[in-house]
C-alpha cells in the first residue's frame, strides 16, 4: 500500500476510536438535556417531512394513534358500580362462549 492507503487508514480508525470513546459523553450529555425537557430545533422536521412525502405513512400514525388513544365508555345508567369500598374494581367483560 502507499502512503496514500496507510494515511487514510489511520484516519478512519481514529476517527472510530474517538467515536467509541466520546460517545458515553455525548449520550449521558443528551440524556441530561432530555430530562431537563429540552427539545431540540429540528424535533418536528421527520413528521413535517412524512406529511409531504410520505402522506400514507402519516395517514397510517394518525389511524394508528386514534386506535389507542380509545376513549372508555360511558356507564350507563342501570350498570353496576365500578367502585366497591374504597377500590375502583375493573372486571373483565364475560365471554359467552366459554
Amino acid at each position: 500500500m502507499d502512503a496514500f492507503a496507510w494515511m487514510s487508514a489511520a484516519a478512519i480508525i481514529a476517527v472510530a476510536i474517538a467515536t467509541i470513546a466520546w460517545a458515553p459523553a455525548l449520550h449521558r450529555a443528551h440524556r441530561r438535556r432530555q430530562d431537563a425537557g429540552e427539545i431540540g430545533s429540528m424535533a418536528g422536521v421527520g413528521s413535517g417531512l412524512d406529511a409531504v412525502w410520505r402522506p400514507s405513512a402519516e395517514d397510517a400514525h394518525a389511524d394508528w394513534e386514534a386506535q389507542i388513544e380509545v376513549p372508555a365508555p360511558a356507564p350507563s345508567p342501570g350498570d353496576k358500580g365500578r367502585i366497591e369500598g374504597d377500590r375502583i374494581v375493573i372486571r373483565p367483560p364475560v365471554d359467552p362462549s366459554a
